[in-house]
């Protein structure tokens, strides 16, 4: 007996329809029934696999840690991320320390705020929120004293000298 629906969506090929079911005379409705095997062998296999432990070998061969050191920059080159460079006062190969104040970007912009009439809620001081308005200051982590500031209204850096900025 071959399947009609078949036959059209495989053309060239027949399928056999399985044979009919046949009840067993002995079952009456259907029931439950639970077949014990005997012969199976019991513990065969573990759940849960057994931990082995092997003890580290005696001859250890420990790799040697690469360092990668990177040559410092000078304090002209340095802009608003942390940086390595030579401390100017320590004459020590630092990662700066960065803080970020108001300078002339964040002033000039909470002023043209002001005059274009965004003050209310005080929206001309969001520019003292906003760390890429603000100078950029560039500290030794060693000495603790100001190297360099980066000045955002102009990019340019400038070297601190004792008391004042170059």
């Amino acid at each position: 007996m071959t399947n009609k629906r078949d036959n059209f969506s495989n053309p060239g090929y027949t399928v056999d329809s399985p044979p009919p079911y046949t009840p067993s005379s002995s079952s009456q409705g259907a029931t439950e029934s639970t077949r014990v095997y005997t012969d199976a062998p019991k513990n065969s296999y573990s759940a849960i696999p057994t931990p082995v432990y092997t003890p580290p070998s005696q001859q250890t061969q420990s790799s040697p840690e690469t360092v990668v050191l990177t040559a410092a920059i000078p304090l002209n080159n340095l802009r608003a991320e942390p940086a390595v460079t030579t401390c100017p006062h320590c004459n020590h190969v630092v990662l700066s320390s960065t803080d970020f104040r108001a300078g002339s970007a964040t002033w000039l912009s909470s002023f043209a705020l002001f005059l274009f009439g965004i003050t209310s809620w005080g929206c001309c001081l969001f520019p003292f929120c906003i760390s890429d308005l603000k100078d950029c200051i560039h500290s030794c982590p060693n000495c603790g004293r100001i190297m360099a500031k980066y000045s955002r209204l102009d990019g340019k850096v400038y070297k601190y000298l004792g008391d004042q900025f170059e």
